[in-house]
């Protein structure tokens, strides 16, 4: 089935809608709203809004069409792509859209859903999860509500959220409008893969309620959306190949794919997501280390031994490079208390962090295949980290966190004395044969250009975020220089520019080496039929005078 239309939504009154006006008003009183942490400047905008609900949400968007003034949404404005920041225009903020609705058993898939409003934080809905308490429910009088989450509270098993990217403070909305991933997704997956139900606003202020498995592409790759007012549409995929990794770079498409999956990961181009529903997974108990290593290479060396032991599932599989570690070592001789975790080996040359699952109950537990693994690489597990009592996971899990933070905090330093200083890290993957190569024309390149970089990420899917810390103007363009030639060869091996962080307004000019430009005129005409005055997070995927 292809054809889907539109519900109406009752019209709040526009004026009754809080609001600041004026861009003096706003930089001096709501400095937050201006940028996310891409720490990219904003241009002059006119208008911020905070929407209650549907309704007056519904009556802003409208107001902007008919007015055509431009209009940017942003979220918890996490971002590292500059999404949510504004050009012009208006600025709308979701953060009122803040609670979790219900708690659901779908007995067809087997599997207990959440489902929230879009503004609600990746933190805080693990963290609800974990002791089985939700307040927004038990205050909602919803009967059926309530029953549904007796009945959770009731299963002896926990249950978790899988994506966590590495900032939890994201929201849920946006990271389905990103596909956002973390760690994670080398075991469960990106985002994508645990959403079940999405409500997305349209600019004319009408919602699309679109679950999984219902609505999708005809054979020849079309969508047709009726408007409760005739407005109606016709969308029709872009016939593009899609890269053989983890991938948010352009819109998704497939043949005869579901339409839920034309939204996640469309970076806000075609509507707001105002509701989310996603699926849990069961808890189990998991061990994490940390295994320092000699080099960089030798980390390299173990990721492909790891993923060729099919004995070992690991849910994770991260790195810190040499540098990335002689850093953290820094911060430790600074402040101790910086990184609450023993001090790092002086012989460190590089990390690998990764968990698995275990058996806590069992007599023994059987790490003959990881230490043969990890020894056969010219490692011992003798010199590693760790943990499997939940402090200690979190204690890890910390330091992990731990190193972006800190690349933030140099940038934002920094950008005191030269703004025009962002954030520089890459985002790119290749396919998994290619790690070795790649990894060696990041090192040579930067090594040569006399910059100060880190990496770190999530190799276990090729995907390694080198953060580049430029120092003044000249550092930050020889660094997008490099930029630009990584990701001419992370392209070149059959890989994205852009992993999950997606496009923004940071990395058109990235989405252009993936694309010919007849393929970018292929989503833009996806974003023009939803979109058609180009109104809509104007600068993100495309060039503002080009959509």
């Amino acid at each position: 089935m292809h054809e889907i239309s539109t519900q109406l939504v009752a019209l709040a009154d526009y004026k009754k809608v809080r609001r600041i006006d004026g861009f003096e008003r706003i930089s001096g009183e709501y400095p937050i709203y201006l940028t996310d942490e891409s720490k990219l400047s904003p241009g002059t905008f006119d208008h911020l809004f905070f929407p209650a609900d549907e309704s007056e949400l519904a009556a802003v968007l409208q107001e902007m069409v008919a007015q055509k003034i431009n209009v940017t949404i942003a979220g918890a404005r996490t971002g590292l792509v500059g999404g949510c920041v504004p050009r012009n225009g208006a600025l709308v903020s979701l953060e009122n859209f803040d609670r979790v609705q219900a708690i659901v058993y779908d007995h067809s898939a087997d599997e207990w859903r959440v489902r929230s409003q879009c503004a609600v934080n990746l933190r805080t809905l693990n963290s609800q999860l974990s002791i089985k308490n939700f307040p927004d429910i038990e205050r909602c009088g919803d009967q059926s509500a309530l029953n549904a989450l007796h009945g959770f509270k009731q299963d002896p098993a926990d249950y978790f959220y899988p994506p966590d990217p590495t900032e939890m403070s994201a929201s849920l909305g946006g990271t389905v409008a990103t596909n956002a991933s973390g760690a994670r997704t080398y075991r469960y997956g990106p985002t994508r893969s645990w959403v079940r139900k999405i409500r997305v606003m349209l600019t004319n202020g009408e919602i699309l309620s679109i679950p999984r498995g219902k609505y999708f592409a005809s054979p020849g790759g079309e969508f047709a959306v009726y408007g409760s007012k005739g407005s109606d549409m016709r969308i029709r995929l872009p016939s593009y190949p899609m890269p053989r990794t983890k991938n948010t770079s352009g819109f998704f498409t497939s043949p005869q794919m579901d339409l839920i999956d034309l939204f996640i990961g469309s970076e806000g181009g075609f509507g707001v997501i105002t509701e989310v529903t996603v699926a849990l997974l069961r808890k189990k108990e998991t061990i994490s280390l940390v295994q320092f290593l000699k080099s960089d290479e030798q980390a390299i060396d173990l990721v492909y031994a790891l993923r060729k032991e099919n004995r070992i599932q690991l849910n994770f599989l991260e790195f810190y490079s040499g540098k990335a570690l002689a850093l953290m070592r820094q911060m430790q001789i600074q402040d101790p208390k910086a990184v609450d975790m023993p001090v790092i080996p002086d012989r460190a040359g590089a990390a690998l962090f990764f968990e698995f699952e275990f058996a806590p109950m069992a007599d023994t537990l059987d790490y003959a295949a990881l230490e043969k693994t990890i020894k056969g690489c010219g490692a011992f597990i003798s010199e590693s980290w760790a943990a499997y009592e939940n402090r200690e996971l979190q204690r890890l899990k910390d330091f992990r966190h731990i190193l972006p933070e800190t690349v933030n905090a140099i940038i934002a330093e920094r950008k005191k004395q030269h703004p025009e200083l962002h954030k520089l890290g890459t985002d790119l993957a290749v396919p998994d044969d290619r790690l070795r190569d790649m990894w060696q024309i990041y090192k040579n390149a930067l090594d040569k250009a006399d910059l100060q970089w880190v990496a770190l990420g999530h190799i276990g899917n090729n995907h390694i975020h080198i953060n580049i810390l430029p120092r003044n103007g000249i550092e930050l363009n020889k660094g997008l220089a490099l930029y630009q030639q990584f990701a001419a060869k992370a392209i070149e091996f059959g890989g994205t520019v852009s992993a999950e962080h997606g496009i923004g307004k940071m990395k058109i000019k990235f989405l252009e080496l993936m694309y010919s430009p007849d393929q970018i005129d292929e989503m833009r005409a996806v974003k023009s039929a939803f979109d058609p005055e180009g109104l809509l997070n104007p600068g993100n995927i495309f060039p503002e005078d080009k959509v």
